[in-house]
């Protein structure tokens, strides 16, 4: 297409148009539902991306190709953090994801077509990325395939936030009435007569008007026969309530994008009121059903029904996620520490800090006041459990 094609497309035919205002119209409409998608999209990836893919052999943590492959480098062009972030994404936008892999490199599809049976495997036909094209079928067998929903969540939430652009843009354009100048022209006889006259009255309304109202100081000069009278008042300054209807419908729109996503209104529009409560309720109904569908399908593709109970499969880590402070949980380090319900090291991982890799380091210790409830009446004089310090590896 040619640039005065292209031009003449977005404008049509009128000889004068202002590129600034066709270019402010069409921007606001896609502002919005863009932005706060966008939002919500880069923080449930960026919060998976945190977590780790744990590995496990007949129940017991192992860190192997399959830990290296997801969470340092699932393939060439990308860490395991970009990885993530791009399936999240693209499962989130798209309703859908699949995963290849092709010489034992994990790759995101950018396209592909699925061709879908009842009692066989469906079939994914090109399959593509960037600008290779992969010249072989896959069974659903061979890829890993998310699904988000039966129905596309963009297709519904597009066409719940094109009311929200047109109200959007109806309040901007009231908000720039309302503090628009505005004024009176008077015309005579003169100034109406012949053709040159004419066409010098339209070069004033069209072009010279408004580079006096745009201008913050100006001096307009009008030919004969023209009288232009200043009309100032109340109703032309900007009032505080078309501002409050613009943030409204803003806030109207984070909320209902935070509703099709499942992430607390609050924390995508930033408040930090209650923001354990408001995390708490983020990783329980958002990050916790994606992880679960992650995990579920790696799991049965990757490692299949057998190995799987034997013990053999992936988890994904969600307290990952959350930012730490030792010194705050300091006393709950001590009772996980003291019940036996974590080693040293097993506590030190998951506070992201330096293993000690000792032997007393990776024992369970529990205190002499933990104790079987049936001992109970073998204590001894005063009550007290005669259970010592035990170990466990």
């Amino acid at each position: 297409m040619k640039i005065i094609e292209f031009f003449r497309d977005m404008f049509g035919t009128n000889n004068t148009v202002y590129l600034n205002e066709k270019l402010f119209t069409n921007a606001t409409k896609l502002a919005i539902e863009k932005f706060a998608v966008n939002v919500a999209v880069n923080l449930i990836s960026g919060c998976i991306s945190k977590c780790e893919f744990k590995t496990y052999f007949k129940n017991k943590e192992i860190k192997q190709d399959e830990y290296y492959l997801w969470n340092i480098e699932p393939n060439k062009n990308q860490n395991s953090s970009e990885f993530i972030q791009e399936l999240i994404s693209k499962l989130l936008k798209n309703n859908e994801c699949l995963v290849v892999e092709a010489n034992g490199q994990m790759i995101i599809a950018d396209s592909f077509y699925q061709r879908e049976y009842a009692l066989v495997e469906n079939i994914f036909e090109n399959v593509t990325r960037k600008d290779f094209t992969f010249n072989r079928t896959f069974k659903m067998s061979e890829v890993l395939y998310f699904k988000l929903n039966n129905e596309d969540m963009s297709i519904l939430l597009a066409n719940l936030m094109s009311g929200y652009n047109e109200l959007l843009t109806m309040a901007i354009g009231k908000y720039k009435r309302s503090g628009g100048r505005k004024g009176i022209v008077r015309l005579d006889k003169i100034a109406t007569g012949d053709e040159k006259q004419k066409e010098a009255i339209q070069e004033l309304f069209e072009k010279q008007f408004k580079t006096y109202f745009e201008s913050e100081n100006a001096v307009l000069n009008l030919t004969k026969g023209v009288e232009y009278e200043e009309k100032n008042g109340d109703g032309n300054k900007k009032s505080t309530s078309e501002m409050v209807d613009i943030q409204s419908l803003i806030k109207e729109a984070f909320e209902r994008v935070a509703q099709a996503l499942k992430i607390p209104p609050a924390l995508l529009k930033g408040d930090i009121a209650d923001i354990e409560k408001v995390t708490d309720n983020f990783l329980t109904f958002c990050i916790d059903p994606l992880v679960d569908m992650i995990c579920e399908e790696i799991n049965r593709k990757r490692y299949g029904k057998d190995e799987y109970l034997k013990g053999s499969y992936i988890d994904i880590d969600t307290t990952c996620i959350r930012h730490i402070d030792i010194f705050a949980i300091a006393e709950k380090i001590d009772k996980l520490i003291a019940s036996g319900m974590y080693s040293i090291d097993e506590l030190r991982r998951k506070l992201r800090d330096t293993l000690i890799k000792k032997d007393w380091s990776e024992k369970h210790w529990i205190t002499k006041n933990y104790q079987d409830i049936n001992s109970l009446e073998g204590g001894d004089n005063n009550g007290e459990a005669n259970v010592v310090n035990q170990t466990a590896s």
